[in-house]
Formats: C-alpha cells, structure tokens, sequence
C-alpha cells in the first residue's frame, strides 16, 4: 500500500487518500464495466443524432416535393 493511501476496512478495492481524504475504487474490473457503460452510451447519443439529422433531411425533401406538387397544380 502506497503512503498516499490509506485502506478502508471491509473494502479491500476501497482506499482513503491521506490528503484530501477522498475515496478511491481501485478495482480494474469495475472501471472496465464503467468505461464499456460510458462508450455504449456515447455510441448511442450519436446514432440518435445521426437519425434526427436523417429524419430532418426527410422533411426538407418532403417540403420541396410539396411546394413543386403545389407548382403544378397551379399552372
């Protein structure tokens, strides 16, 4: 155990750091779920991005076959 950290009792992945008192998970695996978590939420935040820009790309395209459907019918 290194002289930064101090080990919590009953938490053998759980240290205190000696300076500013906080708490520190040092358990690998845990970070590892954590960090999969955190990328399979960006992913998704981005695929749902990249579907709002597709479905307003739609509705620009359906406004301009509307406007030239109501040219013709004018004429």
């Amino acid at each position: 155990m290194s002289n930064r950290h101090i080990q919590i009792d009953g938490y053998s992945e759980l240290k205190r750091e000696r300076y500013s008192s906080g708490i520190i998970n040092t358990s690998t695996s845990e970070y590892k779920t954590y960090m999969a978590v955190q990328t399979a939420k960006k992913s998704e935040k981005v695929k749902m991005q990249t579907m709002c820009d597709e479905i307003n790309s739609i509705k620009d395209e359906m406004s301009s076959i509307k406007s030239m459907i109501q040219q013709i019918l004018e004429k």
